[in-house]
């Protein structure tokens, strides 16, 4: 039974993985919002810093805890950042702004947004989503200096609320994301303290399908409230935590859904992609309803990161996506 568990573990958290890139890559596509949407939000990227939490290790030192996550979040940052560029460039000279294609046209001194718009709290122009991978680099760090300095893990997580409450109150943009990042401490806080409850499951089926019904209920009412409520610290964080355990619940009952999980497994590469194919996949379905559309690109985009995105990187661009370590510590 021993030999059994942690295979249960990764299957159930690949699913909530694949579950968290999904509702990113329908938020790219979509052209509309309704309540349902709102209602998503609150948790969908809270969600993959609380899963970052949870396989938080101190490794064997600052040293090498901080080349191991340059390995697996500033180094793929990088490679996705240039492949933008290098589609920017490409799309430039078939001219997809004119034909709208993509939203922002190819400036040649994009390649210096690095340095200049996120020097200034701004995100690039393209593969804008790769924003978290910096953000999800500096939760890290930030955790692993507060974990030292704070050794009671219930000390530990009040700081990290605390410290998201000022964040929210009174910091404003910040660059590189650090706004962002110190808004997140909590839910990577969250999901660190939550590695013992996760790992061993106690309750039955139909009480994580409770929960997940129950979650979807509380959030949906977030999501109606007025703007400067549902968007207070006290409701974001709640209902972020709701929608978080409503997932893991779900993902809890299902275990794994074959294209949904492999997905989750290789999300990071999905994050640096997908909005590369959102745009030509949208002009390609322009014909549908703008439901049918939505739907359309959706499974597309999925079907061909399944049988040729993620293969190819995989196989060809191991070291920058995260695969293989490109930066090697004794």
């Amino acid at each position: 039974m021993k030999n059994k568990m942690p295979a249960k573990r990764i299957e159930f958290i690949d699913l909530a993985k694949g579950l968290c890139i999904s509702l990113v890559l329908l938020y790219h596509i979509h052209d509309f919002e309704t309540n349902v949407e709102r209602a998503l939000l609150f948790f969908r990227m809270p969600l993959y810093y609380f899963l970052s939490g949870i396989f938080f290790k101190d490794y064997s030192g600052f040293i090498d805890f901080s080349i191991r996550k340059i390995n697996k979040l500033i180094v793929p940052y990088l490679f996705f950042f240039l492949a933008g560029y290098i589609a920017g460039m490409i799309g430039y000279f078939l001219h997809f702004y004119e034909k709208g294609i993509v939203e922002e046209p190819f400036r040649w001194n994009m390649i210096f947004d690095v340095f200049t718009k996120l020097g200034r709290g701004e995100n690039i122009g393209y593969n804008a989503p790769i924003w978290f991978l910096i953000s999800l680099f500096e939760v890290n760090i930030m955790f692993y200096l507060l974990k030292i300095l704070i050794k009671n893990n219930a000390a530990l997580l009040v700081a990290c609320f605390c410290i998201g409450l000022v964040a929210t109150l009174w910091v404003g943009a910040l660059p590189y994301f650090g706004d962002y990042s110190l808004k997140a401490l909590p839910f990577f806080a969250g999901g660190y303290m939550a590695k013992k409850w996760l790992i061993n499951p106690v309750w039955k089926k139909k009480i994580y399908f409770l929960i997940a019904v129950i979650g979807f209920a509380f959030i949906y009412s977030c999501a109606i409230l007025p703007l400067h409520i549902r968007t207070s610290f006290i409701v974001t964080c709640l209902a972020g935590f709701v929608g978080i355990f409503m997932i893991l619940s779900i993902s809890q009952v299902l275990q794994k859904l074959p294209l949904i999980s492999y997905i989750g497994r290789y999300s990071l590469i999905v994050l640096g992609f997908h909005t590369f194919l959102v745009g030509p996949f949208k002009t390609i379905y322009a014909f549908a309803s703008p439901v049918g559309a939505y739907v359309l690109t959706f499974f597309s985009i999925l079907i061909l990161m399944r049988c040729v995105v993620i293969p190819i990187s995989v196989k060809v661009f191991p070291f920058f996506t995260a695969q293989k370590d490109l930066i090697k510590w004794p």
